[in-house]
């Protein structure tokens, strides 16, 4: 468009000239008056055709391009006519334009076509002292003159049809910002017709912040001088419109501006779509982070990598532009022989890429382990895959083969500690039994060997209380307990047997409480307590602290715990530390590092298994040759901390009727004798059956029933149900090798009336049956 405005503008100057060239002649020609032989020697010099005429228009003088014009000479064409030197008929059209000069005393102007050729005739009359003497005129030929001017004449209507039916806004404005041209597509998008804008201002159009931004664009590319891109906006009826405007300056002669043009193109829909991707884009990304997943490609032939946002986050990567060099310098510990083979496999073969890996980060240096799958565009040689970061699901799967692992254990362990103590009640209940018959001599040889047997037992007792609690088996005796007072007299206790290890110990003032099983917690601390000792062999500093504190969802999700308040407690050492290795095995049962005789691999299995049971957290930070640090979690509860009584080692005696449900015959044979010894009447019943079977019989009066819970056949929480449906109103208390678990805690809700675990004394024995009767 700038160059033809161009080349109108030569032409436009070539015209400019040629007029002056013509008012050049005319004042010539009168002011040389008579002097021909002067006017004779100028107009032979230009290229035009001159000519002078007399009153009766016959030729005075011509100039040489007019007699060459004629194929005359010049002595030839003076003295003589136009109907001598051309067609009658146009030589009638020169004289009439001859004398209309001569009579009018004006210049006549006419153009005519010859022999394919335009000329152009300029006649005045010609005066010789103020006279007129005749006409003078000069002929041009103007045929380039009339091809340029039909040139531009089409070029105009093109220019004209292609402005006035573009798909672009197209408008032209005045210095002061006034609209001089609008195309159709203009009136289209405004809705403002071509009369209805041309003359006014933006403002006028566009009142509000609209036309004022309309106007400061077309400012600033007016005196800036130069072109502008910008996006405007529009806001009207329609709503909010989207549009990209180009203007330039348009320039006078001088070169100075005198306006602009713009031509504007809508984008609102493709704005709709930038935005609809942008969304999209946003919403890949947020499912890239909660997924913790993203995406890559390879192409074969540039060697380029493409990731995305999410990919680069995991693989660690900076924003700038990724290629096999710089992906060979993120560490793939063991696998990138593996990973090569892959995407050779599936190029060449076809062969499924589905591989999960590790990779330490170059930014953080953390290990994370991924799954990624790919598959190959042969048609663009173009690998693309997707890849996760599965380092949470990895470490989900471990703790469920772990706790899998402890709970294979954890049955095998309370089927152990269960048949233990029912053979332990038999040897406690014989002991009982015969202290019982001894507690009046107390120097006799045997008595303090029963005392020592029955010492044994609550050893042995407290052996399978710890496998019960590591299977969690029955869950645990749950009570409200202060935190800082089991630390305390845990390392006091442990401090007294190790004089060569120090502790330092620092306690929450305002400790939360907690609800624990406190033997089963005890055991946790004395076996953490172990642990550092064994990694101090030359002496060393145990430090134990206590704090409140609250775990958010983000640190309690992974850890299959639910967020809230928590007690803290740390047990560290400046031992030897751990290795990586081995502290993914830390708390595999039986697994250890110690010799052969200095430990089981048990005790960490078993402070995982306790603090799972109490619904808490174990973790361990270690480094090696700087020591090892364990962090216990335990929810935190509302409750107050109960002191407890320990009741005095008597003996009470009764008369009433007893049931006494087992299956072990040893265990119903010493519970009974123990019972009589007690004063009462007894009934032994070995199983569910018999027992139910006597109340159907209608075996007596029954004071009170002592049920074995886990029984072949019928079982004691169906023994039960079976008795109250006979007997509603008969008491029971429920005897297990077990702790109280949840099939226990279900029978005690159905009304029963107690629960003793096996081993009992006979002392104890004894305080839980009048306990029970005298409610």
């Amino acid at each position: 468009m700038q160059e033809l405005t161009r080349e109108i503008s030569l032409l436009k100057n070539r015209i400019r000239e040629l007029e002056e060239s013509e008012a050049h002649y005319r004042s010539v020609v009168e002011g040389l008056g008579s002097s021909l032989e002067q006017l004779h020697l100028l107009v032979d010099a230009g290229p035009d055709f001159f000519f002078l005429k007399d009153l009766d228009l016959n030729y005075q003088l011509v100039n040489a391009a007019n007699a060459q014009f004629f194929g005359r000479t010049e002595a030839e064409i003076v003295g003589r006519n136009d109907y001598d030197l051309m067609p009658a008929e146009a030589a009638v059209a020169c004289q009439q334009s001859d004398r209309l000069a001569i009579t009018e005393k004006r210049t006549v102007i006419t153009t005519e076509a010859v022999g394919g050729r335009f000329y152009e005739t300029y006649k005045f009359p010609f005066l010789v002292k103020g006279t007129v003497a005749g006409v003078a005129g000069i002929v041009r030929d103007i045929t380039e003159r009339k091809l340029a001017e039909e040139e531009l004449r089409k070029s105009r209507a093109l220019l004209s049809d292609m402005i006035e039916n573009s798909g672009t806004l197209i408008c032209v404005k005045d210095r002061d910002g006034r609209y001089e041209m609008v195309n159709r597509k203009w009136q289209e998008v405004t809705g403002i017709s071509r009369e209805n804008t041309i003359g006014r201002t933006d403002e006028e159009l566009f009142p509000g912040p609209t036309g004022i931004v309309f106007r400061r664009n077309d400012l600033e590319v007016m005196e800036s001088g130069s072109v502008m891109e910008k996006e405007e906006v529009l806001e009207d009826d329609l709503g909010k419109r989207f549009f990209i405007s180009i203007k330039f300056p348009l320039r006078d002669q001088d070169g100075s501006v005198s306006g602009m043009c713009a031509m504007i193109t809508e984008i609102t829909a493709r704005k709709s779509v930038e935005e609809q991707l942008a969304i999209s884009r946003d919403r890949l990304s947020r499912a890239e982070i909660i997924s913790r997943s993203g995406n890559w490609e390879f192409d074969m032939e540039t060697k380029n990598v493409f990731m995305s946002p999410g990919a680069r986050r995991i693989f660690g990567v900076g924003d700038g532009a990724l290629t096999i060099p710089t992906m060979k310098e993120i560490p793939l510990p063991r696998y990138r022989q593996t990973l090569n083979e892959a995407l050779s496999a599936l190029i060449s073969e076809g062969r499924p890429y589905d591989l999960e890996f590790e990779i330490r980060r170059p930014d953080t240096g953390e290990v994370v382990d991924i799954h990624s799958v790919a598959e190959y565009d042969s048609d663009r040689n173009v690998v693309f895959g997707i890849i996760q970061d599965i380092t949470d699901r990895k470490q989900l799967e471990s703790q469920l083969l772990q706790a899998r692992k402890l709970e294979a254990i954890g049955t095998l362990a309370g089927g152990i500690a269960h048949d233990f103590n029912n053979i332990l009640m038999g040897i406690q209940g014989d002991a009982s039994l015969m202290l019982s018959e001894k507690m009046e001599d107390t120097g006799h040889p045997d008595y303090e060997r029963l005392k020592s047997i029955e010492e044994q037992v609550r050893s042995a007792s407290n052996l399978t209380r710890q496998l019960l609690g590591f299977a969690r088996a029955g869950g645990y005796e749950i009570r409200p307990a202060d935190m800082n007072e089991i630390v305390r007299e845990t390392s006091a206790m442990f401090h007294r047997t190790r004089k060569e290890l120090t502790i330092r110990e620092k306690y929450e003032k305002r400790l939360r409480v907690v609800e624990v099983d406190r033997g089963q917690i005890e055991q946790v601390l004395l076996n953490l307590y172990l642990n550092a000792w064994h990694a101090m062999p030359a002496g060393g500093e145990i430090r134990l602290t206590t704090s409140n504190v609250v775990i958010d969802p983000n640190f309690a999700a992974p850890r299959d715990i639910p967020p809230g308040e928590y007690v803290r407690v740390t047990v560290a050492d400046t031992g030897t530390g751990i290795e990586e290795e081995t502290m993914k095995r830390i708390f595999d049962p039986f697994f250890t590092t110690k010799e052969m005789g200095r430990g089981t691999g048990l005790g960490l299995a078993m402070v995982y298994g306790i603090m799972k049971g109490h619904k808490g957290l174990v973790e361990v930070e270690s480094t090696p040759g700087r020591g090892t640090m364990f962090i216990l979690y335990f929810p935190a509860s509302g409750k107050k901390v109960i002191r407890e009584r320990q009741p005095a080692a008597k003996t009470l005696k009764g008369s009433e009727t007893i049931l006494l449900v087992d299956d072990e015959s040893t265990v119903l044979r010493v519970t009974a004798r123990m019972l009589q010894s007690l004063g009462y009447t007894v009934h032994a019943m070995n199983g569910g059956s018999e027992a139910v079977f006597f109340f159907k019989d209608g075996g007596g009066s029954v004071d009170l029933v002592i049920l074995d819970m886990v029984m072949p056949g019928m079982s004691g929480s169906e023994t039960f149900d079976r008795i109250r449906e006979l007997n509603s109103s008969v008491k029971v208390i429920l005897s297990s090798g077990y702790s109280m678990d949840s099939e226990a805690r279900m029978i005690m809700e159905k009304g029963c009336a107690g629960f003793i675990q096996k081993p009992y004394n006979m002392a104890l024995l004894s305080r839980k049956i009048r306990e029970v009767l005298e409610k």
